[in-house]
């Protein structure tokens, strides 16, 4: 069959390479427990083959004696190597160690006592067989779970090895020294255990280690995921349980503030205000943060024409930028008609962050746009997007650290902020490819720009971009509202039409806007900080302004008989009745440019929960966002009740402002029964009644309103 030297000269060869290949293993996992043993395996194993090899020509019980004692001695380390890398110490291992010590004396005897070659080979596969059996016993056991391709290629290496040992035991006949090189059963056996197992032994190895590794970095992985989704709920958690209290600091200082004349008191309270407030916009920055460590969605691309949808983000931005009394401008170097595909939300809000950043740190100059185009590519563009101020500039120390989270340069430390908005804004770019670029120069301005491969998306969508033959577009607006969840909303869509549209938060602001620049219709909210729209509309009528015929639209949602006919008596053209629908408010701006007659309608269902109300949002903010001013409003609710029924005696003004901004807010967000009986308890404060049992209603109607809303939040999340 095989020549016995050869196989003896090949099995030699393969024990150096299973101990090469083993030292190689070890190298790569220091750290693991048996592979520096196992090193030892193949080299006691080939000094073991040795010495049978010098017995074949020096017969002597010494030379049998150490051979057969290497071999056994392998066949523990061996074993020993797999439990230490297994970490397996149990009783079994004990029990094969046993039986291996009393084959080994049984060995000794019949090599120096009774020199019986047959006996000895007969201890020897009952060694061999024991070793497989073991070995096969604790990897089917213990190994398989975590390590399945190792232990298939160990459990086919044992199951030959124990086969070929079994089959000898039983078939081999009587030997002699002469004979036994010349046996098939012997050269099979050297074979299998010689030449084949060790190059099996050392690819199991390698595996277990690679499995070894692969599953920790699986658990890391998890671990990770894990802490993530725990800080984020823990973010959220504490958040929330911090927002009630700091409702309760805001409003009980604005309560103050507004009841005290001592002067020192009001810049107390006006401090605790501002600081109340840094707060809470420290706790929304650190949750959009904390959102985009949990979040793993996909890019969602649009086709886009890009020149009109940066027109209608720059109008929803330059409200901002005109309250400052700052110059803002969109700089657009691409083709007029260009379409691309981009995650419009993620570059949206980077765009948001960097230009609100901008207007927030400049106080004279401008603040720019500039779109280029940088490189053209098969099918894509590479388009660079800058947004420019002239403000105070950055130090170029800071410059670097910028992007990481709750870090300032020294000009946000002055100006106030959280640190988080352009840590969001560079953990946006990465999901996009790109990353940010900062250059300043102190007292001359910043530059933050960013590079964004864009495919290039269909033409055809510019044709099918038109607006309706009744739809006025172009509108120059003036949009007075203090509450800033109505102004986000109206302002987005009035920049859908390309409306322009300046901002007044009081009627004090208004006046000055009105007296200074024309308009062609003012939205005008009827319930003031300072004072009511009527008296807006009355001091008009006393003092010069460029809009003596510019129609007024009130924006309320007062909708008495006695209110609507005490706004037609001042001369309001129509009304546009919150909360705010955009087909409602679009009517009422084509209307209120014609002849046409008013329609004062606002079509409000009655029910505890309107689920259309969260999709009318989604059109203005982000998943994100909605989830935050529904979180604020669901846990400040019942407090800002508690409130206004202890002050009921003691501000009736105060009482009035709250329940409006409150109504307002919850019928914008769907609570539409109790935004209604809220509006009713203002109209009785207004004409001066008793609202004690209204106030009660209402506690009980918002934990009616609370659970209806809760129950479609479970129903949406199962779905």
């Amino acid at each position: 069959m095989f020549d016995p030297k050869t196989l003896y000269f090949t099995s030699a060869v393969m024990m150096a390479m299973m101990t090469l290949l083993n030292f190689l293993t070890w190298r790569a996992n220091k750290h693991t427990p048996g592979t520096l043993l196992y090193i030892f395996y193949p080299m006691v194993l080939f000094a073991a083959i040795v010495g049978f090899f010098v017995h074949s020509d020096i017969e002597s019980w010494q030379t049998i004696g150490i051979a057969n004692t290497l071999l056994f001695a392998a066949s523990i380390i061996h074993c020993l190597a797999i439990c230490q890398f297994l970490n397996y110490r149990g009783w079994e291992l004990r029990l094969f160690l046993i039986i291996t010590a009393f084959l080994l004396a049984a060995l000794v005897y019949f090599s120096v006592v009774d020199d019986d070659l047959r006996c000895r080979i007969f201890v020897s596969d009952l060694q061999h067989i024991c070793e497989a059996i073991f070995l096969l016993y604790i990897f089917f056991r213990f190994a398989r779970p975590l390590y399945p391709n190792g232990t298939i290629v160990y459990g086919i290496v044992l199951t030959l090895v124990m086969s070929a040992f079994i089959a000898r035991t039983v078939l081999m006949g009587e030997v002699t020294s002469f004979t036994l090189l010349e046996d098939n059963w012997f050269i099979i056996t050297l074979f299998i255990n010689g030449v084949l197992a060790p190059i099996f032994y050392a690819t199991g190895m390698a595996l277990l280690c690679n499995e070894r590794r692969e599953y920790h970095l699986n658990q890391l992985t998890d671990k990770a995921k894990k802490d993530l989704e725990i800080r984020g709920l823990f973010l959220s958690t504490i958040s929330h349980e911090i927002r009630t209290p700091l409702n309760g600091i805001l409003g009980s200082a604005q309560l103050v503030l507004n009841r005290t004349t001592n002067h020192r008191n009001k810049a107390y309270c006006e401090a605790i205000i501002n600081s109340a407030e840094s707060l809470n916009l420290l706790i929304d920055k650190v949750l959009d943060y904390a959102s985009l460590d949990q979040s793993d969605e996909s890019l969602y691309e649009e086709d886009v024409e890009l020149k009109s949808w940066l027109n209608n983000l720059c109008l929803l931005l330059s409200p901002l930028a005109e309250q400052k009394k700052l110059s803002f401008e969109l700089i657009y170097e691409l083709p007029e008609q260009a379409c691309y595909y981009c995650d419009q939300q993620k570059l949206r809000q980077i765009i948001i962050n960097l230009v609100g950043n901008a207007i927030k740190f400049t106080d004279k100059g401008c603040v720019k746009i500039r779109v280029e185009l940088l490189a053209e590519q098969h099918m894509s563009h590479v388009v660079r997007f800058s947004v420019i101020d002239s403000g105070p500039g950055i130090d170029e120390e800071d410059i670097s650290k910028l992007t990481e989270p709750y870090v300032q340069s020294s000009a946000g430390k002055v100006k106030g902020g959280t640190g988080l908005g352009l840590a969001i804004t560079s953990r946006l770019l990465d999901r996009l490819d790109s990353h940010l670029d900062i250059l300043s120069e102190l007292n001359k301005g910043s530059s933050f720009s960013f590079d964004i491969p864009l495919a290039i998306g269909e033409l055809s969508l510019v044709e099918q971009r038109n607006h309706s033959s009744d739809c006025i577009t172009g509108l120059n607006i003036l949009l007075v509202e203090d509450l800033d969840l109505n102004q986000k909303i109206a302002i987005e869509f009035m920049a859908t039409d390309e409306h322009k549209v300046k901002l007044a938060t009081n009627g004090t602001s208004a006046l000055e806007l009105l007296s200074e620049f024309q308009f062609d219709v003012v939205l005008l909210d009827m319930n003031l900080p300072d004072f009511t729209g009527q008296e807006v509309l009355r001091r008009l009528q006393t003092i010069e302004h460029k809009n003596q015929r510019t129609p007024f639209l009130a924006f309320t949602a007062s909708l008495s008989p006695d209110e609507v006919k005490e706004y037609l008596t001042l001369g309001i053209k129509d009304i546009v009745g919150k909360p705010i629908k955009q087909e409602k408010l679009r009517q009422a701006l084509n209307d209120s440019q014609s002849a046409q007659k008013p329609s004062i309608s606002v079509e409000l269902t009655d029910t505890l929960y309107d689920e259309t109300a969260v999709s009318l949002l989604k059109n203005s903010f982000n998943e994100d966002e909605v989830s935050s001013i529904y979180n604020e409003f669901v846990l400040s609710a019942r407090n800002k009740l508690i409130h206004i029924q202890q002050m009921l005696t003691q501000d009736n003004d105060q009482c009035i402002r709250q329940l409006h901004r409150q109504s307002s807010t919850a019928m914008q967000l769907g609570f539409n029964r109790y935004g209604l009986l809220l509006k009713k308890i203002e109209r009785r404060l207004l004409d001066k009644k008793s609202s004690d049992s209204e106030l009660t209603q209402a506690m009980a109607l918002w934990q009616q309103s609370l659970e209806a809303y809760l129950d479609y939040v479970r129903k949406n999340t199962l779905r």
